[in-house]
């Protein structure tokens, strides 16, 4: 008996998915998918990297000088005469000098930078409190430029100041999940534009001492145009295998008798180690030093080739959603499933060559995946709608033949029809902060690359388990981590949440310990209201969380010395989860009285 034809669905049976595909081809330009979109970029930024500007050098200031004396401000004046007599283009220092400026020191510097041949720019960071007056930048302003606003500054010694040919800012700024990835080309200091390092130094380096113009969508350089990522410098992070390539160490540079590697190069002189603070959460490590982004964001200024999401972006995803969903719709109606599916990958498919040839040819970032996935989504949804279909008119049929044909025969039938031819605030969190045991000693201990390098892995452990509970990496200082629950959107559950983390960071960590040189983790606990947002911490401007309750789980991590413990909870977060606990008794905490407390140990 001959098969019947393909039977075409009816066009209303999938009028709800097409409502389905509209909606999502709206909502796609309003950037519900930031987070999912940033990841997957970080990805392709990382997998098809441009190619790296050749003449960007990293020096790389370590714990010791050449003599083997711990490193100091006259060591740094000491390598920067050593690095302006190789004949670079240019040097930028990814650091602040400020305090102690009538030492010698001071003046060795100030007398290093005002002998180099070539320009010197220093850095200077954001304060939350105004002062720390700074020299105008030839830098103008265009309407709706997207400039990190400060009522203050933290400057260099003013002799310093005087010395260096400009200053620029060096404060990262990091997104929700702590990883920097734009960077504002300038900032904002009670009311005076500057520019930030990397721009301050690619200026120099270009075009002397020719003005720079930041527009809403590009930054003017003289003779040069650099598209901007929502106003702001996009991040593409090298490798960290990249960085021994460019990098030099600078005690083995005070010890060489020539360097002539640093001719004609725009060298940046930084630290990677991690007391100096300057180590970073990027797409390609947790713990990237500051000197190294510096690094990439200025090789990207000076050769004009800036990663940037083109306004139209959101708009062309869209559009390929909708045009290619209303293609697959109409493909459901009318052929075999099997062809649909076939036509839904080969679209998902050319959509995302098509974004990584823009990647690789433009640097513009399209997302590659969101609109494939959620065109595969939409098409999935049409299937299971058919199939489900499908599944009652077979039930409808077994029931109806059942009244007069044998099971058997209807059996036959469902299984081949064709026999019958016929879808900036207050909160409560949960603060939980982290510290190595010994970690100091095991800094002396070690080398930087291997301190760098076991740090890295710690990082990406401890991160990956704190995101895991639907925490919020604050920030990394040092060898510690600062994360958030409750922040910055609820989270219901945000206390058993954040003691469940604790007890995976201490089992994962003492893990870690076995099979590495760095000692226990110790984890402090608390609940309580807190400020967020961008506010002052120390002099500088970040987003991060002030409040009794931050404070006190910053001591309970402390307190863990003296009680033996390795997660020390405070007595509001164990009244609320008092599940699985016991008392640790009362223990004076300092600037906080007595407190019981508490741990899950």
């Amino acid at each position: 008996m001959a098969r019947a034809p393909f039977q075409v669905a009816p066009l209303r049976s999938l009028l709800p998915l097409g409502v389905l595909l509209v909606a999502l081809a709206l909502l796609l330009p309003a950037r519900i998918a930031d987070p999912w979109r940033d990841a997957v970029l970080d990805r392709v930024m990382m997998a098809l990297p441009p190619a790296p500007a050749p003449e960007i050098a990293v020096v790389d200031i370590g714990a010791v000088d050449e003599t083997g004396a711990p490193w100091t401000r006259a060591a740094t004046a000491r390598l920067l005469t050593r690095i302006a007599e190789a004949g670079p283009r240019a040097i930028g220092i990814d650091m602040l000098f400020a305090g102690d400026c009538d030492g010698p020191a001071a003046a060795a510097l100030v007398s290093a930078m005002a002998r180099a041949p070539a320009p010197v720019v220093t850095g200077f960071l954001l304060a939350d409190q105004p002062g720390g007056a700074l020299p105008p930048a030839p830098l103008a302003v265009a309407p709706g430029a997207l400039l990190w606003p400060a009522p203050g500054a933290e400057a260099p010694c003013p002799a310093i100041t005087a010395a260096a040919r400009g200053l620029g800012s060096i404060a990262l700024p990091g997104d929700a999940d702590g990883r920097v990835r734009r960077l504002p080309p300038g900032v904002l200091v009670a009311g005076q534009p500057l520019p930030t390092l990397p721009l301050a130094l690619a200026r120099l380096a270009s075009v002397g001492d020719g003005a720079a113009l930041i527009g809403a969508g590009a930054l003017r350089l003289p003779g040069r145009l650099i598209p901007l990522d929502r106003g702001a410098l996009r991040l593409v992070p090298s490798a960290p295998d990249l960085w021994p390539g460019r990098s030099h160490d600078a005690a083995g540079l005070l010890r060489a008798p020539a360097i002539g590697a640093l001719r004609d190069k725009v060298v940046l002189i930084g630290s990677s180690l991690p007391e100096r603070g300057g180590l970073r959460p990027t797409a390609a490590s947790p713990v990237t030093p500051s000197v190294q982004i510096a690094a990439d964001l200025t090789g990207a200024l000076m050769s004009g080739r800036m990663a940037t999401r083109p306004g139209w972006a959101a708009g062309l995803e869209a559009a390929f959603l909708l045009g290619a969903g209303l293609l697959l719709l109409g493909l459901t109606l009318r052929q075999p499933p099997g062809r649909a599916v076939l036509a839904g990958l080969a679209l998902a498919a050319g959509w995302a060559g098509l974004a990584l040839t823009l990647w690789q040819a433009r640097l513009w970032l399209i997302d590659p995946l969101g609109p494939g996935l959620l065109l595969l989504v939409v098409l999935g949804c049409a299937l299971g709608l058919r199939a489900a279909r499908a599944a009652r008119a077979e039930a409808a049929l077994r029931a109806r033949l059942a009244q007069t044909l044998p099971a058997a025969l209807v059996s036959r039938i469902a299984a081949d029809p064709g026999l019958l031819r016929l879808e900036g605030e207050t909160r409560e969190v949960t603060a939980l902060f982290t510290d190595i045991e010994g970690f100091s000693a095991a800094a002396r201990r070690l080398g930087p690359r291997d301190l760098v390098a076991q740090l890295e892995d710690y990082f990406t452990l401890t991160c990956r388990i704190v995101l895991a509970h639907g925490g919020m990496i604050d920030k990394l200082v040092g060898d510690s981590v600062h994360a958030l629950f409750n922040a910055p959107l609820d989270q219901p559950g945000h206390e058993a949440a954040a003691i469940a983390c604790a007890r995976a960071l201490r089992d994962a960590t003492e893990a870690f310990a076995a099979t590495h040189d760095l000692g226990r983790t110790r984890i402090g606990l608390e609940t309580g209201p807190a400020v967020l947002g961008d506010v002052g911490a120390g002099g500088r401007i970040d987003y991060t969380a002030h409040g009794d309750a931050v404070n006190l789980a910053a001591r309970l991590q402390e307190a863990n010395k003296d009680l033996g413990s390795r997660i020390c909870i405070g007595p509001e977060l164990a009244r609320r989860c008092p599940e699985g606990l016991r008392p640790l008794g009362e223990v004076e905490i300092r600037s906080f009285g007595r407190r019981a407390l508490w741990t899950c140990d």
